[in-house]
């Protein structure tokens, strides 16, 4: 009797149906994080531009919605940004963006992400 060599078609199909699995994860999660690492990229280049400047709630949510729009970010919306005001209660102490995204994945089952990033804008050396 011959010795078979290589596999069989069963294994190839259970192969070929845990790469497709994992392929449709990675095609699912790697959008978000994507989208996550370019608001991180806003938030750093913006705590720079604030802590020059003494800005409005309104004057800097106005400026992370430009740059979100530019950075096609849409999963970010105003009311996942939240702005602690400084001790003079006008300009803008840290900046907090907490959001979910839900990508569809099997029938009823979800991937979710949760991301949450914060920037203190007046920094340590502000008194």
């Amino acid at each position: 009797m011959k010795k078979q060599r290589g596999m069989t078609l069963i294994g190839w199909a259970i192969v070929l149906g845990i790469i497709a699995f994992f392929a449709t994860v990675a095609m699912r999660l790697i959008p978000m994080y994507q989208e996550y690492f370019s608001v991180v990229q806003i938030m750093e280049s913006m705590e720079v531009e604030l802590r020059d400047n003494s800005l409005t709630k309104q004057q800097v949510k106005v400026l992370f919605e430009k740059r979100f729009n530019t950075g096609y970010v849409f999963n970010v919306k105003s009311e996942n940004m939240k702005f602690i005001p400084g001790r003079d209660n006008y300009s803008v102490k840290k900046v907090v963006i907490d959001y979910e995204v839900r990508e569809p994945f099997i029938a009823q089952i979800s991937l979710v992400g949760h991301f949450h990033k914060e920037i203190d804008v007046e920094g340590p050396q502000a008194k």
